[in-house]
């Protein structure tokens, strides 16, 4: 079975039934990183990517694996197949990503505001501010190959949804895409065209 994309659109405010629901399943550590964010959007990002990755990790046949997160945000994963997720999130929207080998995701929405010269600078790309098309690509594929890690796939697609960007680095092949309701647990299949970079 090849990779499983997730995507969502969150619908704020989080039920507070379902959001101690999927908080009761965290680890300590997990626990410990949502206790560390205080602002409320991302403190939703943090449990409905949460929700979805042990979702996407059940794909992959990794049902009980255990879901670390270290001091930074890093995801370390324990389970008893070869098993690599991926988390991203941008305003209302998360993805999450598993795979049998080194795998990253991005996704960034076109309605964020950020600095495009800031940016290119960053990632040292002399991308002409007229193209904020073009940047937003760039970025998203840097973001992605550093989630892969430096042992992965060279390997880029690209594609959007919902007025954003996305990026999957270190998978030869496009992953398998849906949308997921996490109040249901129902994942739908989505196609979406992929670009190889």
């Amino acid at each position: 079975m090849g990779p499983s994309l997730y995507l969502t659109r969150m619908n704020l405010p989080l039920s507070d039934a379902w959001e101690a629901e999927q908080i009761a399943l965290f680890t300590p550590s997990e626990r410990a990183r949502l206790a560390r964010i205080s602002r409320p959007r991302r403190r939703a990002q943090f449990v409905v990517a949460h929700c979805m990755l042990r979702s996407a990790l059940a794909s992959r046949g990794a049902h009980n694996a255990l879901v670390e997160v270290d001091a930074e945000g890093r995801l370390h994963l324990h389970a008893g197949v070869a098993v690599y997720a991926s988390i991203s999130h941008s305003q209302e929207f998360v993805a999450t990503i598993a795979a049998s080998e080194p795998v990253g995701v991005d996704l960034e929405s076109k309605t964020r505001k950020w600095d495009p010269d800031a940016a290119a600078a960053m990632l040292e790309l002399s991308v002409d501010a007229d193209t904020p098309d073009a940047l937003l690509r760039a970025w998203v594929t840097a973001e992605a190959r550093l989630k892969a890690g430096p042992g992965a796939s060279p390997h880029v697609w690209l594609s959007r949804w919902e007025g954003c960007q996305l990026a999957v680095a270190g998978i030869q092949k496009p992953p398998l895409t849906g949308v997921f309701d996490g109040i249901t647990g129902i994942y739908n299949v989505l196609e979406l065209k992929w670009d190889a970079v």
